[in-house]
């Protein structure tokens, strides 16, 4: 009878982490690098920082008020304090409170935008553009550029 020998599992579980890490660490580099290649002046006047779960491209949004300065500055540092390497000056950034209209009356989604450079004000109506990139993989964060509104 012929012994069968069980595989290491820690040894398999630490190098499937390490596989996932590596793999990880390239998208997350690849798309940076799409970032430095990104923009002209028109584009960076619009570009917003957007939460990765709540980019939806080409939805129509509406703008429904200006987050407190205080807000924005403490969304936008480390859980508990400190910034992040890629916001040195949280303050200089201004936020957004943004509802998408997805159709019908209860279907819609509330979230929150940040920019140094767009102008908005309540009732402005927009969409994120198809491309985004990665700003910040510690905050979630996403850099894509504003369209014009449309929709209801």
């Amino acid at each position: 009878m012929t012994e069968k020998k069980q595989p290491d599992t820690e040894n398999v579980e630490s190098a499937e982490r390490r596989s996932f890490m590596k793999k990880g660490a390239l998208a997350t580099g690849a798309l940076a690098l799409g970032l430095g290649s990104a923009g002209t002046a028109a584009a960076q006047d619009n570009e917003v920082l957007v939460y990765t779960y709540d980019y939806h491209p080409n939805v129509p949004f509406r703008v429904t008020n200006a987050l407190e300065q205080s807000t924005t500055v403490r969304l936008l540092q480390r859980p508990g304090g400190g910034d992040v390497p890629e916001i040195s000056q949280p303050d200089e950034y201004s936020g957004w409170i943004i509802r998408y209209n997805l159709g019908g009356q209860n279907a819609a989604i509330t979230t929150v935008m940040f920019s140094r450079t767009a102008s908005l004000s309540s009732g402005d109506r927009r969409r994120f553009s198809g491309d985004a990139t990665i700003f910040s993989s510690e905050l979630n964060l996403l850099s894509t550029t504003l369209r014009g509104g449309g929709g209801n």
